[in-house]
């Protein structure tokens, strides 16, 4: 499959350098308690964050940490509401670790001094049983985030701020020895250096910011998938993007859209049309709970029915009452009001927005991955958990959990170093002028439904895209030109991955395709780049499918 071709930043002389053991590319869920875990284990620790630690995906998760933890539950259902999700496509084993830790990772925060509730617990989209922890009613992601970004202040973790990853350093075999950062100036521009390291743990997030409507956070562009690509390392079943149902609708907005927890459907909000009917009704047994991807689809059809406005419908929580929606959605409730709507007096507007990556580098849940001495946790990772649809409150469950591990196996076990590392080619990047036209035309032509015209439109724009503009001489490189490079990067490879599945399955559904009927004919899609080409193998076995 030929199609536009991967670029390389356009990075000035490293002028610094840095060396750890072991260097962890991102301050959310997974980065901290990856750099913490091996801090704890006598390893010397460098992390690495775009922004100031206290930003990122994890602060602003609303719903909660799912685990088996309520009265009537067990791994084995929690288990299997995971499988049933993940649409064919979970690896049995990883699920199985991750439903199997899921209440330690929770002691372990309520241990450091996290306030959860763990006794009220929740139901959200998938999942037969109340099994939602949460904490300050919608504010799970500030308080997991409080408590593990204390700790790794009070670890031995050297941390450098405002510092975005560019590439890896290869050395022979294709190991990774370190990577190529930058530390940003008031200016964007950014002085580029060296961080040496046997081991390099990417926890970077996902790329939410490759579509126009997203919950995701300004800084989630893809930066560890594209310098994995870059770096040979494979990537699996990228096409599945989760949107999430219920992103707060603005008439006109900059910046990440606000998500409207799925816990407040758990609690009796109902999506509606225009006309006040159920968009769920008859769609599916669990109706507004269904998984996510169900629930999209639905919303997706629906507006394109022209049965309400093309770019929104309603959720209506107007029975749940002002007091309940105060005291049990604070955060939901102002998001709202700052908005011009009332939750407790009129339907909140709404849409499908991109929310998360199912898929990603390939890597087990101790994090390791096909290239040696790069691991990933989070959600920057592919580790099988998640399948072809996340199922809800599962993600910072599995940070948590691949963090650990993965911070574990390199304080027990650390790479040889790697020889002979080599910098970076030096390509020509992309113009960061041109990411309002890429992002729409990802949202447009890769987003909810997709049909074979839109996506071979999608490749010819990617294909187009111009090159970043010749820098000023001594200026160097800047972060809007890394962040647009990396979302170019990631947007081909989800163009490239969507190619090649050629049914319906989980997050990626065709319009001109029939849904899958049968969980034995599931596939991977594998990528990996060569030549600046992502290269697609779409009949890998599933592990379930392998096993049977």
């Amino acid at each position: 499959m030929t199609g536009p071709e991967l670029r390389h930043l356009p990075w000035s002389r490293p002028c610094w350098e840095r060396q750890a053991d072991v260097v962890v590319v991102g301050s959310g869920a997974a980065g901290l308690t990856a750099a913490l875990t091996a801090a704890g284990r006598g390893r010397s620790v460098l992390l690495l964050t775009k922004e100031d630690i206290g930003q990122g995906a994890t602060p602003l998760a609303q719903g909660g940490l799912a685990a088996a933890i309520g009265p009537g539950d067990n791994p084995v259902l929690h288990q299997r509401d995971t499988i049933e999700a993940g649409a064919g496509l979970c690896d049995p084993a990883a699920v199985a670790v991750l439903v199997s830790e899921a209440p330690g990772e929770i002691a372990r925060l309520a241990g450091r001094g996290a306030r959860l509730e763990r006794t009220a617990l929740r139901l959200e989209g998938g999942h037969s049983r109340k099994r939602i922890t949460t904490a300050g009613g919608d504010a799970i992601g500030r308080e997991v985030h409080r408590v593990l970004q204390a700790a790794v202040l009070a670890s031995t973790v050297q941390i450098l701020t405002r510092c975005v990853v560019l590439d890896g350093l290869t050395g022979d075999q294709g190991s990774v020895g370190g990577v190529l950062a930058g530390l940003t100036g008031d200016d964007g521009i950014l002085q580029v250096g060296v961080v040496l390291a046997r081991a390099v743990v990417l926890a970077t997030g996902g790329f939410g910011q490759a579509y126009a409507m997203t919950t995701n956070p300004a800084g989630l562009t893809g930066d560890g998938l594209a310098l994995a690509a870059r770096a040979g390392a494979e990537l699996r079943d990228v096409e599945f993007v989760q949107f999430h149902p219920t992103v707060l609708w603005r008439e006109s907005s900059t910046g990440p859209s606000p998500l409207i927890t799925e816990a407040l459907r758990g609690s009796g909000a109902v999506l509606v049309d225009m006309a006040g009917r159920p968009v769920m009704a008859g769609r599916h047994p669990l109706g507004d709970l269904a998984p996510r991807d169900v629930v999209s689809a639905a919303m997706q059809e629906r507006m394109g029915r022209g049965d309400g406005p093309d770019d929104h419908l309603w959720l209506d929580a107007t029975m749940l009452g002002r007091s309940a929606l105060e005291r049990d959605f604070p955060t939901v409730t102002a998001l709202c009001r700052a908005s011009g709507c009332d939750p407790a007096a009129e339907p909140i507007p709404v849409a499908p927005g991109a929310h998360y990556a199912c898929g990603g580098i390939r890597a087990d849940m101790d994090g390791r991955t096909s290239v040696p001495g790069l691991y990933a946790v989070g959600e920057v990772a592919s580790t099988g958990v998640h399948g072809a649809n996340r199922l809800a409150s599962n993600s910072v469950t599995e940070a948590l959990i691949t963090g650990r591990r993965a911070g574990e196996l390199l304080g027990q076990n650390l790479p040889e170093p790697a020889a002979s590392l080599r910098l970076p080619p030096v390509g020509a990047g992309v113009d960061p002028a041109a990411r309002p036209v890429l992002a729409a035309a990802m949202s447009r032509q890769a987003g909810v439904a997709r049909d074979h015209e839109d996506l071979q439109c999608l490749r010819q724009t990617l294909g187009q895209a111009p090159p970043a503009s010749s820098a000023p001489a001594g200026s160097g490189l800047d972060l809007a030109t890394v962040e647009a490079t990396n979302l170019h990067t990631v947007s081909i490879l989800v163009t490239a991955a969507a190619l090649a599945r050629v049914e319906s399955r989980g997050c990626h559904r065709w319009t001109d395709a029939p849904p899958v009927t049968r969980a034995r004919r599931a596939r991977h899609t594998v990528l990996r780049v060569d030549a600046g080409q992502p290269l697609a193998a779409a009949a890998v076995p599933a592990v379930a499918e392998a096993a049977a």
